[in-house]
């Protein structure tokens, strides 16, 4: 006699009655009254989909030791990978609505526990059977509803771009804010750009365009090198807060300017940056032309962007908010990212010659952990270059002589 056991397995049944009716509170309210997006709705089909083969070994194989390690193998499985949308949730859940995915992070392994003690005791044949089907058939309804139908909503429709003019001296200290990610990448990025210049000729003197400027994090050093730097951008507190910092005579100017709509003379620059720039524009192409118009043939196009792929997704897009406790819910938007391919076919129609493409990807070394586990930016978290182009790429243009 186990008692244990059979107060589990009489709980079976009562526990995912229970489940399915907080499930429907779950979907049919609350999610419909806030929508989900396309990456949620797609993450709540993998959810049921992995519940469903958690709950199979019990439908279809006999208890034996083996089919037992592989039930609780999935049934951990589920019960983690259940939890992987709170880094959403946080962000557009309502307090009633992070009540019941509490509810449901416990019922989800009491039901698999007590499902397996059922099973153990060859009972219940009806319910191990139907519980694999119910969630099949619920990951069904959920692609159906929101990804077939159409009902899911693009996710972060809007890159927030505004928040730049919120940031005045945080461009240049502190460790809370998603900008000092951007502060921490600068380092390799800058020399990059050098050695771009020093293999294709820009010596000091020459004239810079750094376009989508921010605070300077480029523009100033770059400035301090000897170049004539001028930097442009939407945000003229960000411009200010880059004047606010020029080293005595450095020439370097700072003024209001559209990546998309550029008032530069053509052919009146040695080099232009679009560094951190194309995948906050709705049409990065035309930024690339824009930029390729205000060079000298024989002109360096220097870009750094993002490239939409899944683990982008994963760092550039969720990943910011895993280091930092501040900043906009949404800097990066994963449709916005640009694929190599992309950039390079705006490139070529604006008369430019592709010469690198450079990977960048952050150190996972010791202050990676401590900026996980305290959500600031380490003052020695840094960045490499790499041969993968899976998540952040640099790279750069000539422009046709």
């Amino acid at each position: 006699m186990n008692p244990l056991g059979d107060i589990l397995a009489a709980l079976a049944l009562p526990l995912a009655a229970v489940q399915a009716c907080v499930m429907l509170v779950d979907e049919a309210v609350l999610h419909r009254r806030r929508g989900l997006g396309v990456w949620e709705a797609r993450g709540h089909v993998l959810d049921s989909l992995v519940f469903a083969a958690a709950l199979a070994p019990a439908a279809l194989l006999s208890p034996t030791r083996g089919a037992a390690i592989l039930l609780a193998s999935l049934a951990v499985a589920s019960s983690l990978l259940a939890t992987k949308d709170e880094w959403i949730h946080a962000h557009e859940c309502a307090p009633a609505e992070h009540w019941v995915h509490a509810l449901l992070f416990v019922l989800h392994p009491c039901v698999l526990i007590a499902l397996g003690a059922l099973w153990s005791r060859g009972e219940g044949r009806l319910l191990r059977a139907a519980l694999p089907a119910l969630a099949l058939g619920y990951a069904f309804y959920q692609w159906a509803y929101w990804l077939a139908g159409r009902r899911a909503r693009p996710d972060a429709e809007a890159v927030d771009n505004a928040f730049y003019d919120e940031l005045g001296a945080l461009w240049h200290e502190g460790d809370a804010h998603a900008v000092a990610l951007l502060r921490a990448e600068t380092p390799v990025r800058l020399a990059y750009v050098r050695s771009v210049f020093a293999r294709e000729g820009v010596k000091p003197g020459a004239r810079v365009l750094d376009v989508g400027c921010g605070g300077g994090l480029l523009s100033l050093p770059l400035a301090a090198d000897g170049y004539r730097v001028k930097g442009v951008d939407r945000s003229e507190p960000s411009l200010a807060a880059a004047r606010a910092r020029v080293a005595p005579g450095a020439a370097a100017e700072f003024a209001v300017g559209d990546a998309l709509d550029l008032r530069e003379s053509p052919g009146a620059y040695d080099a232009v940056l679009i560094m951190d720039l194309l995948e906050h524009l709705e049409d990065p192409a035309r930024a690339v032309a824009q930029a390729a118009r205000a060079l000298k043939p024989g002109g360096v196009l220097l870009f750094h962007t993002f490239n939409r792929t899944p683990l982008s997704w994963l760092l550039a897009v969720k990943g910011i908010g895993l280091v930092t406790t501040d900043g906009p819910h949404n800097v990066h938007v994963y449709r916005l990212l640009v694929k190599p391919a992309e950039l390079a076919a705006a490139g070529r129609a604006a008369g430019l010659e592709a010469r690198d493409w450079t990977g960048i990807r952050p150190v996972l070394g010791r202050a990676f952990v401590w900026s996980l586990r305290h959500r600031r930016v380490h003052p020695d978290f840094a960045f490499v270059l790499t041969r993968s182009t899976a998540v952040g790429y640099l790279g750069y243009f000539v422009k046709a002589a």
